[in-house]
């Protein structure tokens, strides 16, 4: 055996009663096991909190909105000037108001886009989640909507149905400010899978949105999608610019951090703070594993004097409880990431029995009302490989007592 050491570790390791079967060894490799398993299934949510907030609701919304008094006859040439910006993917002309839906006994406040589908589908993912009906149907001829599908649910709609849109109207008579109403045929619904998205927002033609809103040949702005969203605040920056001195235009700029911004850094910091637990988390086991050595230690002085008087040097039973701890450590992580794997893929299952059985809904204010999972194996992988070297440097200091232990002061009371 050319490694005393290393054959000494996994004798130990394999025995039963004194070794990786005590007690001590057992809690070491239960404590990595769990806080490897909590850290994969934590951060996997974590990601996946970020995953859809990114691909949903930010895919949804617009990066950047250019606004000001442009015509929509402006939009082509203005396009042009965008387009200059090579980061630019899309640009649609939109027209924006707050209004409600009205169905029989049920009323809804909602969010109203103006938007021409061919241009609106290069700023916005909605054509591609539609579940019923057709997003070009905004094109045909007559006053149709597409609504989420959530919305359809609380005011009892379906494809065909007709329901009326009130808007305020900007005209302000004697009476003061009434409400105009129109009557719409819905043509489609879609469904984003997140509720303040499928609740809330309803989309038209751009042209019945100016006929409804008096707006004339005006429209509210341009909707504009980024190359990446996070560069987003300092581009439609530019862009502006660009237009201001080519276009001769009087604009303003908005960016998706105004609304969303909150809500993303939020989940920001909460990533933040699990990246902290992890760091905890490891050190906690990590520590376990060491109080588990010394007291190892502490117990077998006999048999590691006896093993010095044998021949075995300081490196040998340094290199050899250096090994039994990375043994017991890469047993408790292998533990740990096959558990959390497993769980992290059947989370969702795991949730929606316990919402059933208990009859709870754990996201209701949330921005989606499940559980996202997104496991990353990089992340998986750093999260193995920082607690194997923790678990090695929390060995060093049993490893280097038990090298230090004197045989002569051991066994002369032996």
């Amino acid at each position: 055996m050319k490694n005393i050491s290393l054959f000494l570790a996994l004798k130990y390791f394999r025995s039963r009663g004194k070794g990786f079967m005590s007690f001590h060894s057992g809690m070491a490799i239960l404590g990595i096991s769990i806080g490897i398993t909590v850290l994969i299934l934590v951060t996997s949510v974590m990601n996946g909190f970020q995953r859809e907030l990114k691909e949903r609701v930010l895919e949804t919304i617009p990066h950047a909105s250019i606004l000001g008094d442009i015509k929509l006859t402006e939009f082509s040439v203005l396009e042009k000037t965008l387009y200059e910006n090579k980061k630019v993917q899309g640009a649609a002309p939109y027209i924006e108001t707050q209004g409600l839906l009205s169905s029989g006994a049920y009323l809804k406040g909602v969010y109203f886009y103006g938007v021409i589908p061919e241009y609106e589908k290069k700023v916005s993912i909605v054509h591609d989640h539609i579940l019923t009906g057709s997003f070009n149907s905004l094109d045909e001829e007559g006053y149709n909507l597409v609504i989420g599908d959530i919305l359809a649910y609380q005011l009892g709609l379906n494809i065909g149905d007709y329901v009326n849109v009130l808007v305020p109207d900007t005209g302000l008579g004697i009476a003061g400010i009434f409400p105009r109403t129109k009557k719409f045929k819905v043509t489609g619904i879609f469904s984003i899978g997140a509720p303040e998205v499928d609740q809330s927002f309803a989309y038209m033609s751009i042209r019945n949105a100016s006929k409804l809103l008096r707006t004339n040949e005006f429209i509210n702005g341009i909707r504009i999608k980024y190359e990446d969203l996070f560069t987003s605040n300092y581009q439609v920056r530019e862009d502006a610019s660009r237009l201001r001195e080519i276009n001769k235009k009087t604009v303003t700029t908005t960016t998706w951090q105004q609304n969303y911004g909150t809500l993303y850094q939020a989940v920001e910091n909460e990533r933040f703070l699990v990246a902290f637990m992890l760091f905890m988390l490891v050190i906690l086991s990590a520590y376990n594993l060491m109080s588990m050595l010394v007291m190892t230690v502490n117990e077998k002085k006999a048999q590691i004097a006896i093993l010095m008087t044998m021949g075995a040097t300081s490196n040998v039973v340094r290199n050899t409880f250096l090994s039994f701890g990375s043994l017991v450590g890469l047993l408790g992580i292998f533990i740990g990431s096959i558990t959390g794997l497993i769980l992290s893929i059947n989370f969702g299952s795991i949730i929606g029995f316990i919402e059933n059985l208990f009859n709870v809904q754990f996201l209701q204010v949330y921005f989606i009302n499940y559980f996202p999972i997104d496991i990353r194996f990089e992340w998986v992988t750093t999260i193995c490989l920082v607690s194997f070297v923790c678990c090695l440097l929390f060995t060093i200091y049993p490893s280097k007592l038990a090298s230090k232990v004197d045989p002569v002061e051991v066994l002369k009371y032996e």
